[in-house]
């Protein structure tokens, strides 16, 4: 049984320690242009620095292409339907569930895609931070919302999901985006308690490696 916890560090910070010296799938990596490149919180980046090897695999082709011509191994596909004929540690999967039409066969083709004990990660925004109610009532979503969403998600929806296409969450987190909220909170030394939380971030594994995982404890980090 998984534990929610909260994530004290910097999303890039904690995906780099995850996939230290792993194989890699970054999926989603573009994050919509090439020129996030140049700048530091793109993921894509940090990833890189800190596996053993990494391929990402994005949609957009005209932007995968610019990327490719400064050295990183980004293939085009559809993550639903895509095969890459090989296995990896660890597949990433940053802020794209939330986009997808069918993200039963996202799951269970990222799913064929992991080796024995390899593990999913996902971040998605979270369902239930309160300021998602806010401005449900005093602001219109088409102006406030990403208009390419067709979903929102929580650690239940997710559990059930994954569930379905035989994984296991094996830790959830949750975190916020909002660098304004951030620095109130620290402001105010309050921490980011789960109403607060803009994203989630879920590990999965295949249920089938579970017998021999320790029991997952939760850091409640400020």
């Amino acid at each position: 049984m998984y534990t929610m916890q909260r994530l004290s560090a910097a999303i890039q910070d904690f995906l780099s320690d995850l996939v230290r010296g792993k194989d890699v799938l970054d999926v989603g990596c573009v994050d919509h242009t090439a020129t996030l490149e140049a700048t530091d919180t793109w993921l894509h980046k940090h990833i890189v620095r800190s596996a053993n090897s990494v391929v990402g695999l994005d949609l957009l082709e005209p932007e995968a292409a610019k990327l490719r011509e400064k050295g990183y191994d980004i293939r085009s596909g559809d993550a639903c339907s895509v095969s890459l004929d090989r296995t990896f540690d660890v597949v990433v999967a940053g802020e794209i569930i939330e986009h997808l039409d069918n993200p039963a066969a996202f799951v269970s083709n990222m799913a064929r895609h992991l080796n024995d004990e390899g593990r999913l990660v996902i971040t998605t925004p979270h369902a239930f931070f309160v300021l998602h109610f806010l401005e449900s009532i005093f602001s219109s979503g088409e102006r406030r919302w990403n208009p390419e969403h067709v979903c929102w998600y929580c650690p239940f929806t997710l559990e059930n999901l994954l569930r379905r296409n035989n994984l296991k969450i094996e830790s959830c987190y949750y975190f916020t985006r909002s660098r304004k909220l951030r620095r109130l909170l620290n402001i105010f030394h309050i921490p980011c308690y789960g109403f607060l939380a803009s994203s989630i971030l879920i590990i999965a594994r295949k249920s089938a490696s579970f017998s021999n995982l320790p029991v997952m404890q939760a850091e409640m980090s400020a």
